[in-house]
């Protein structure tokens, strides 16, 4: 057992004696703070089905205090709706039920609320928003996303800048799946620009997630019809994961095959074959068989 795992089992032997101890006077503010806890608890140990019945009992007593004039704090009912959200999606359950309560108390959620601090909202932040995304929700996702972005709007560490580029990134994903692929652009392209300051600084803790907006933006350019942009952003993300490549920075190498794929394709289509085929080369050098077929596949007769 390593140290995280002896640090919540000792967590959930101080959270089940205080709702022991609590239960005995009923529902208050109180215990539905010491079931938020455990629940949370349970799920980071693995047992979502107790950490669900913590959670729901939680969310039962919030809405019986609430009815009585109890008001209670933002965060904890944010973290127990967008935890009980979790819980689902890895259930595979449906979620939006749960997300769409903590949407509700969304914007009362500060950096003192209970159970968060910046950094916390911002992983329930993106967790959240990704869970949605996957399930399809990608309205109720920039709504998360959005709130984030709002946390993060004055932060200027290397961490923030970071998640703000991530984000941004996100929120582009949103935007692209709601159709709105002008608006996307927009987002991956204040990514970028946050990538590069960050890369520049050398404060940049993965590149690639700096060449994730580049490519996304030239897959909004190429529908969009912006040829000449749509080919800049490929040469661009080219330039970036071979000096990743260079460095023993680059996992997998397909992602700029296909960069050079579809650099070729774009260049052939254009009529400048001495380019397409440095483009081609490159990409059979790395060992892609059929790189050829992928160009013919383009209505290119050239091969």
């Amino acid at each position: 057992m390593d140290a995280s795992d002896i640090h919540l089992e000792r967590a959930l032997d101080e959270y089940n004696s205080t709702v022991n101890m609590l239960e005995a006077n009923g529902t208050s503010p109180e215990l539905v703070e010491a079931y938020v806890n455990r629940g949370c608890v349970l799920y980071m140990m693995g047992y979502l089905t107790s950490a669900m019945e913590d959670l729901s009992s939680a969310s039962e007593m919030i809405e019986e205090l609430e009815s009585q004039g109890t008001e209670i704090d933002a965060g904890t009912y944010v973290k127990d709706h967008a935890t009980m959200g979790a819980i689902l999606f890895e259930q595979r359950s449906e979620i939006i039920e749960e997300y769409s309560y903590a949407l509700t108390r969304l914007d009362k959620l500060r950096t003192d609320s209970n159970h968060f601090d910046k950094a916390g909202i911002i992983r329930m932040c993106i967790e959240s928003a990704q869970n949605l995304m996957e399930s399809e929700y990608p309205e109720d996702a920039e709504k998360f996303i959005r709130k984030g972005i709002d946390i993060l709007e004055r932060s200027v560490d290397k961490w923030s800048g970071n998640r703000k580029m991530e984000l941004y990134t996100l929120l582009g994903e949103c935007l692209l799946a709601q159709g709105d692929l002008r608006t996307a652009m927009e987002q991956y392209s204040e990514a970028i620009t946050i990538g590069t300051m960050l890369s520049e600084s050398r404060e940049i803790e993965n590149m690639e997630e700096v060449v994730v907006p580049i490519i996304a933006r030239s897959q909004c350019e190429s529908d969009l019809g912006l040829d000449d942009m749509y080919l800049a952003d490929v040469e661009l993300a080219i330039k970036l994961l071979e000096e990743m490549a260079r460095i023993n920075k680059l996992e997998d190498q397909d992602v700029l095959v296909k960069m050079h794929q579809d650099a070729a394709s774009a260049l052939m289509s254009r009529g400048k074959v001495q380019e397409a085929e440095a483009h081609l080369m490159k990409a059979v050098t790395m060992g892609v068989h059929g790189a050829k077929d992928y160009l013919i596949n383009q209505g290119n007769d050239r091969f």
